[in-house]
């Protein structure tokens, strides 16, 4: 039982900043993605209750 409670901690879940593996044709799409402007039109700040 002692031994269980000792390896428990070693099979956590890997860390949430974990590299994510993606085919290199996906990765080179998003390399030559340009961001657009940035809109606000038709926000409003009452639409949010918190």
């Amino acid at each position: 039982m002692a031994a269980a409670l000792v390896v428990l901690p070693l099979a956590a879940a890997p860390p949430a900043h974990a590299a994510e593996t993606v085919p290199l044709a996906i990765a080179i799409a998003v390399d030559r993605l340009t961001p657009g402007a940035e809109s606000r039109e038709g926000c409003q700040r009452t639409s949010f209750k918190h």
